[in-house]
């Protein structure tokens, strides 16, 4: 007979590490993990919630924003702490837990002299010292250094009385202290390290109950904090084998779920099971002139090699109008030899051919609404994506129904979906409501992709060039003439390649340029901290708009020239060029922001920490020692921890890596601290259980599996971008922000292609506009706003306790000047 493992419950404050816990327990102990929200309405009764923990062998309440003594940060945890004797299991608490465990018991919540987000300290616990710190849950333990992310702290005695360090106090009797933060002595001062006495670690005098403030589960903090982990559980098995009066139950329904999501294609086949007369993309969305899967696709491909350094521009320009649709992923700076590893250069430049003649997907957060556009057959069709899970089941079952398994090994992309996502199409996935300003409904699309069937790849490692098409075997000869007639296009403009290009004359003259007002910003910068010190919130991605009106030149591409301007001035591994249905995008982003491979190998590279290039600062050894500090390091590493969360979501437990930490990189205007965070989709089924299943249960086992857009979906917006933990952050700065909408800076673009690959770059160091968005100014007529355009520049950076309102001004006027010295 098979014995289950014990069911632990956590309790999420919608916090951004709360996965990583979830990891850290199932990894380090023999159980399995359920969870549910603090406000979870199914638990609102005394009699729901018992018959809830009665299934589990202990809870944790785990960390959030916000402050303990408000019901509605930590809802569900309070009750935990009111539990009758005949009710009790054992409960470990992390942060906001442990705050609420000392809360309830006589401890006083206050706000630190130095707030601690991301900072690593040296814990000294009770398993150190004497006095039975042995028969604690330190028992055993060495030498542990973790992370702190916390603005609050505890007093339950120290501040008032010469605390005896390992014994209760007067004010707080049932609170044994068991570890505290070393002071700052041991420092250096920019850590920002302002109190000396700040307990981390309590046990309840009688009842089952522990509690952790700092975080044993980040990236950071040492192993020993594992072995704590498994001292708790030690501790909480034998309570419950001994005094626990209500047993565990394994009968009987829980409200309790995996910490991962259900996968897009899951609830796209859930839905087709609750309306059988659902239509599938699959069937009435057919771009391949095919009637169903029995005609084969393949990406018919052809290598054309180059002798030298190729120009991109000069290639677009000898086979696309310029004029029209465009989408081209570029590696810009990928002949910059001098700038560090191929990972910092980039290596492909991806681009879409014929994009004007492609089907177009628009979506708009908030309408449920997926607009298709076919310009070959001339129509439009508009679908409710409520019927078929959400927008994003409708992209992957698309995407899944035109798996294409036949193509060039090489070529990281044969084509598929290529376009942009919105900053508000992340806000929508995560439940954050867009305020309303100066009366303006949101409208545009926040996601905009073309079906791409005719691509052109240029590995700028091997120097070749891959002309491609999606069609039917059958059609060889076809897909031939047309390789045919645009080889001898492509072979001419790659003689007559010039690389780089000169840098080009902008064809625009400036109405005006509206850039953020100094003292506005640092005020805001200021509000953020605020948020910062009432525990509301980690870091917070601060960023602004910056809207230049230009005239509208005579010249039939002036975007174009921009991007050529830009991407010369600042060449970066994925810049972007993209002009599709109302928008265009002139990017020049050097951070990835994920990419996944077919057979579901993820990674994600968030980037924090900027040192621009200058005399004083040339050499990469120099900007190390410039981001060798505790704020930019925090930065990083407060990222790092939220983007493990948002994977451990998809991939599992077990299943996410830190390969790079905190490492900086070399381009060619600015130095950058990155880190690399892998992920891996786990198989529909376990391969050894192959043997074992029917063909029907593979299927149904392969129709609801996970695949990279999975990763897409649960990871938007970009955690670079917005701060954590990643739902609060993002409502505070809505608030702050004014209610800007970010629009494209702050999105994503790239591509998830038919052999189940995806690549998608965050957009940064970007302008972009909208056609339909020029409108009749203050005395002005229609005829002088048809006469301009209006371009905006996203600017910011993360703010951190640790931050300067000047420090983060001048940050985000450095970034913003890389685009706006274009017009300079």
């Amino acid at each position: 007979m098979r014995i289950s493992k014990p069911l632990i419950l956590f309790i999420d404050a919608y916090d951004s590490f709360s996965n990583n816990i979830i990891c850290l327990l199932e990894t380090t102990l023999n159980v399995s993990v359920r969870t549910i929200k603090i406000d979870n309405p199914a638990l609102a009764t005394d009699e729901a919630l018992q018959n809830e923990l009665r299934h589990y062998a202990a809870v944790v309440c785990g960390p959030g924003p916000g402050h303990p003594g408000k019901k509605e940060d930590i809802g569900i945890m309070r009750r935990i702490w009111r539990l009758k004797e005949e009710q009790l299991l054992p409960v470990l608490g992390i942060c906001l837990g442990f705050q609420s465990l000392c809360l309830e018991f006589g401890g006083q919540v206050k706000r630190l002299k130095g707030p601690q987000h991301g900072i690593i300290r040296r814990i000294r616990h009770v398993g150190e010292y004497g006095k039975g710190g042995q028969q604690t849950i330190f028992g055993g333990v060495g030498e542990i250094t973790a992370t702190l992310y916390q603005s609050l702290c505890v007093d339950v005695g120290q501040d008032k009385t010469k605390m005896r360090r390992w014994e209760p106090e007067i004010p707080c009797p049932d609170l044994v202290p068991l570890a505290w933060a070393e002071s700052r002595d041991s420092f250096q001062d920019d850590s920002g390290i302002k109190d000396d006495m700040v307990l981390v670690a309590v046990r309840h005098a009688t009842k089952p109950f522990w509690a952790l403030q700092y975080h044993p589960e980040s990236i950071c903090t040492n192993k020993e904090s594992k072995q704590v982990v498994r001292n708790w559980f030690k501790q909480a098995q034998l309570w419950n084998r001994i005094q626990r009066q209500t047993p565990i139950s394994q009968k009987g329904t829980i409200q309790g779920q995996y910490a991962t999501r259900e996968s897009l294609l899951s609830q796209f086949e859930q839905k087709l099971t609750q309306d059988p007369g659902i239509r599938s993309p699959a069937a009435y969305l057919n771009n391949f002139g095919r009637a169903d899967k029995c005609t084969e696709v393949i990406c018919h491909s052809r290598t054309i090699q180059f002798a030298a350094d190729i120009s991109i521009p000069d290639l677009v320009e000898a086979i696309q109008d310029m004029r029209q649709d465009q989408i081209i992923l570029e590696s810009s700076n990928a002949y910059e030899k001098a700038v560090g590893t191929v990972d910092v250069r980039g290596r492909y430049s991806i681009i879409g051919l014929d994009v004007a003649e492609s089907t177009r997907f628009e979506y708009t957060r908030g309408t449920h609404k997926i607009t298709q556009i076919h310009p070959r057959k001339g129509t439009i069709s508009t679908d409710d994506t409520r019927s078929f899970g959400g927008i994003w089941p409708f992209i992957a079952q698309y995407l899944d129904a035109r798996k294409v398994v036949d193509g060039n090994p090489d070529s990281p992309f044969w084509g598929g979906f290529m376009g942009y996502t919105t900053y508000e199409l992340g806000l929508e996935g995560i439940d954050v409501k867009l305020q309303s300003r100066k009366g303006r409904q949101h409208c545009r699309p926040d996601l905009c992709f073309a079906w791409v069937e005719r691509s052109l790849v240029v590995d700028h490692g091997k120097n070749v060039v891959y002309l491609q098409q999606l069609a039917p075997r059958a059609n060889n000869d076809f897909v031939k003439t047309w390789m045919d007639s645009l080889t001898i296009d492509l072979q001419a403009a790659v003689e007559h390649s010039s690389c780089p290009p000169p840098t080009t004359r902008i064809p625009h003259s400036v109405i005006s340029i509206m850039t953020p007002q100094p003292s506005v910003y640092e005020s805001k910068v200021l509000a953020c901290q605020s948020s910062i010190r009432s525990g509301d919130s980690y870091e917070l991605c601060l960023t602004s708009q910056t809207h230049i009106n230009l005239s509208k030149p005579a010249s039939t591409s002036p975007s174009w020239a921009l991007y050529k301007t830009l991407r010369t001035r600042q060449p970066a591994p994925f810049s972007s060029y993209l002009r599709l249905g109302s928008a265009t995008l002139v990017s020049c982003s050097p951070e990835r922001f994920l990419s996944w491979t077919a057979t579901g190998s993820c990674e994600l590279r968030p980037m924090k920490g900027t040192v621009r290039k200058s005399s004083a600062v040339s050499t990469l050894a120099a900007a190390k020692l410039l981001l060798d500090i505790p704020k930019e390091k925090a930065e990083n590493l407060m990222i790092v921890d939220l983007v493990r969360h948002d994977l451990h979501g998809v991939c599992g437990s077990g299943n996410v890596s830190v390969p790079r930490l905190m490492v900086v990189e070399e381009y060619k205007s600015v130095f950058q601290m990155i880190s690399v965070v892998n992920g891996q989709i786990p198989p529909p089924y376990p391969v050894e259980m192959e043997k074992y299943l029917s063909a029907e249960e593979i299927d149904e086992a392969e129709q609801k599996r996970y695949t990279g857009i999975d990763v897409l979906a649960a990871s938007l917006p970009p955690g670079s971008m917005t701060g954590a933990p990643k739902k609060r952050s993002c409502e505070i700065l809505q608030d702050i922000e004014g209610g800007e909408e970010r629009g494209l800076y702050s999105g994503v673009v790239g591509y998830m292609d038919v052999r189940g690959r995806g690549d998608w770059s965050v957009t940064i160091r970007c302008m972009f506009k909208f056609d339909d968005e020029d409108e009749v100014g203050p005395g002005e007529d229609r005829k002088v706003s048809e006469e301009r355009e209006t371009w905006h520049v996203g600017a910011g950076g993360a703010v951190t306790a640790l931050s300067t309102p000047v420090g983060e001004r001048e940050e985000m006027e450095t970034k913003l000047a890389g685009t706006l010295d274009l017009f300079r």
